[in-house]
């Protein structure tokens, strides 16, 4: 189904309730990111607290424009029942340390059903089966109690806390990120498989 290193535009990661795929440019996976990275909701804990700057043809041309692969590329996420949209999320490629990021996020209407949980494991189940990281991270913002829950329920582990300040010429709409950094251990994975 995936591929190592390839182009794989049928790559597709299954979960009981969710459909993960490369997210393409289709109108309605447009749409959905166009509404996602938008609102203040979903962007004030990374930053951006009156949504991303951004619109359809800039979505469309990085849509185009991403990683031909599974990794370090925007992921589609719809509910296997309905195939209606609600977020999108991130493998990242292993870096020179051994360690590979993700993201999650979701509309706010699905949120309180365990759809970022159930995401965060088939992404660290991913890395840790289809490559040689050594270690999962993610950098929940210290307000958001849910992403923090999240990188918990898959074994994370709090190795520190950071903030992140945007370049000056961002300050008007931009907000310094306050955020742990978490790590779920290959070893601790595996024995707790």
């Amino acid at each position: 189904m995936a591929s190592e290193g390839g182009e794989s535009k049928d790559w597709a990661l299954e979960t009981e309730r969710l459909s993960i795929r490369r997210a393409t440019v289709s109108e309605d996976v447009v749409n959905m990111l166009l509404e996602l990275w938008t609102d203040p909701e979903v962007m004030r804990h990374v930053g951006f607290p009156q949504g991303l700057r951004t619109d359809s043809d800039q979505i469309r041309e990085q849509l185009v424009n991403q990683s031909k692969t599974e990794y370090d590329c925007v992921l589609a996420v719809s509910l296997k029942s309905t195939g209606e949209l609600i977020g999108q999320c991130k493998l990242g490629s292993p870096d020179k340390e051994g360690a590979a990021g993700t993201d999650v996020k979701l509309m706010p209407r699905f949120w309180g059903n365990k759809y970022g949980v159930e995401i965060k494991k088939a992404l660290v189940d991913y890395l840790f089966t289809h490559t040689s990281c050594d270690c999962v991270t993610a950098t929940p913002n210290v307000n958001n109690p849910a992403s923090i829950h999240m990188q918990e329920a898959v074994g994370g582990r709090r190795m520190g806390e950071k903030v992140c300040s945007f370049p000056e010429h961002m300050a008007d709409y931009t907000t310094d990120v306050h955020y742990y950094d978490y790590r779920v251990f290959r070893e601790d994975w595996s024995a707790g498989s």
